[in-house]
């Protein structure tokens, strides 16, 4: 099955590799969306960065450390991609165990 995301009306592949053709695109099309969020509607952006999860800290180093817009919208959309990958790693790490403990449990 393949699973994938949604994320600012957006979908990204559940096994995302940082350089596929499909995260690229999904990172290009975000880069997009979080320009315009950044210059018509500021909190939407910090809305759904808080909802990814993404360290306000790190958002904040890129706000006040860069100028432009498109580079901002660049820092962030790599900042956002890192976190969905970090969550779907340890999701599916955790779900891995989960799954060896029930076959475990069927076992005895």
């Amino acid at each position: 099955m393949n699973k994938t995301f949604q994320l600012f009306d957006l979908n990204i592949p559940e096994h995302p590799e940082i350089e596929s053709p499909d995260v690229s695109l999904f990172k290009s099309n975000l880069k997009k969306q979080l320009l315009y969020l950044l210059e018509k509607d500021i909190a939407t952006l910090w809305n759904g960065l808080y909802r990814i999860d993404v360290a306000e800290s790190k958002v904040k180093e890129i706000f006040i450390g860069i100028p432009d817009t498109s580079e901002i919208a660049e820092k962030l959309s790599d900042l956002i991609l890192k976190r969905i990958i970090q969550k779907m790693e340890i999701r599916r790490k955790y779900s891995n165990q989960n799954n060896t403990a029930s076959d475990l449990d069927e076992t005895l």
